[in-house]
């Protein structure tokens, strides 16, 4: 047993011995043997337990697991774990534990938290997925090693059965507990455990190694698809272009998705990305609602995902010898000398000048007077390719009567343009940019 997993830390470079590890341990079987195995291979190990208060067992459990710690001669470290809600106790346990991990991780300066997951978990857990839905990565199941937050997550015991450390524990004569809820049948992965594994190791007796190798396969296809999203999204900046997108493997363009989900950590599922997939074949602009008011948007050949921020709806008056700022992003003022930065600007006559203008954002039926006539501001926005959240943003600069003089950074209207050589005041429009 002592060989086997060795090689399999050798294998695939788990830790080192230069750093200490620290130990999730239950107290059941598992991490009881993960323990010991680790500290007869001669790493430095620290032992920590979680009492979640849950069970009558869980005083002696700890008691027992403070003894092993001094019978090893290493560091006990305790999260004693309360939790008054009733519902999602499991999902708040679970973060807790991990947060637990990670604090001592920092403490002892060391990146590696080990696990005591081994084979016959790794079959529970693809099978689980198989059933409730999941994608390429989520169908392999547990991950050897795995990088959290600047942490490694390892599990050196996914080379070995349950029956394997059973049998290793006997014959070393380990103490440890049975936890009394892995009997019961109202969890899916008991369930699982009790009623579905025992008839497939009837139809293979490897199954478990079967099903190991399954979950590198899938894993490799997986990391090899990720690594070309990967490439494709940071180009883009977050983005999908699709006359791009649509050539790249069906594979890769649905993983590519999922990471763009991912990356804004938004909650995805198989419905959601067929949804999205779907709109981007279609090529028309249209947008999905997702949660927490974001939206995957398609506009003009690209689609991305966005945070919808509703518009505010401005109109101010600007005279002369004062300044207008809209929303944080825009500042007029009048000026009688030409800007020397990269400031926007109409140039106008003082002396027909009405004010005070108005600037405000877009209305149903604007138009501006062109050389060549009339033009609907819609359209020219459209025809500019703006997104309709820069259309509502757009700054539209008019006579006191409505006259549309400027649509900022598009279009300045017929009148503008005649002033322009006679003109001796500037309107002067300073954006900023505050995308990081």
């Amino acid at each position: 047993m002592l060989k086997k997993i060795n090689d399999f830390i050798q294998e695939h470079q788990l830790f080192s011995k230069e750093q200490p590890i620290i130990c999730a341990v239950s107290g059941g079987v598992d991490s009881v043997c993960l323990l010991h195995i680790l500290h007869d291979l001669g790493y430095s190990v620290i032992l920590a337990h979680v009492n979640h208060h849950k069970r009558t067992e869980s005083e002696t459990e700890q008691v027992q697991m403070e003894q092993l710690a001094l019978k090893l001669n290493i560091p006990f470290e305790l999260l004693s774990y309360y939790d008054s809600k009733k519902e999602n106790f499991q999902s708040a346990a679970h973060h807790a534990r991990y947060q637990f991990f990670k604090e001592l991780a920092s403490k002892y300066q060391t990146p590696y938290i080990a696990t005591a997951h081994h084979l016959d978990d790794q079959a529970e857990t693809i099978l689980m997925r198989l059933i409730s839905g999941s994608n390429l990565y989520g169908y392999a199941g547990i991950s050897i090693q795995q990088a959290v937050e600047g942490y490694h997550l390892v599990r050196p015991l996914l080379c070995v059965t349950k029956e394997d450390l059973y049998q290793y524990a006997q014959e070393k004569k380990y103490s440890f507990f049975e936890d009394s809820s892995n009997l019961s049948n109202d969890y899916l992965r008991n369930r699982i455990r009790h009623q579905f594994i025992p008839l497939l190791k009837e139809e293979n007796p490897n199954f478990l190694v079967q099903i190991h190798q399954f979950s590198l396969i899938t894993k490799e296809a997986f990391t090899f698809i990720r690594k070309q999203s990967i490439k494709y999204l940071n180009e883009l900046n977050n983005s999908i272009r699709i006359s791009t997108f649509l050539l790249q493997d069906i594979a890769v363009q649905k993983d590519i998705l999922c990471l763009l989900f991912e990356r804004y950590h938004i909650e995805k599922s198989y419905s959601m990305i067929q949804n999205c997939f779907t709109l981007i074949q279609k090529q028309k602009n249209s947008k999905i609602y997702l949660k927490n008011n974001f939206i995957f948007q398609i506009e003009y050949g690209q689609a991305k995902i966005l945070q919808e921020k509703k518009t505010t709806c401005f109109e101010y008056e600007l005279n002369l010898n004062q300044t207008c700022t809209i929303e944080e992003k825009y500042t007029f003022y009048f000026s009688k000398n030409l800007p020397q930065n990269n400031a926007k600007y109409i140039k106008l006559c003082y002396n027909s000048l009405k004010l005070p203008l108005k600037i405000r954002n877009r209305q149903p039926g604007d138009f501006i007077q062109m050389s060549y006539g009339n033009k609907k501001i819609a359209r020219l926005m459209i025809d500019a390719k703006m997104s309709s959240l820069k259309r509502d943003q757009t700054p539209i600069i008019t006579k006191p009567d409505g006259t549309v003089l400027w649509v900022y950074n598009l279009a300045k209207s017929k009148e503008v343009i005649l002033q322009k050589s006679m003109g001796d005041i500037y309107l002067v429009c300073e954006e900023y940019n505050h995308e990081k």
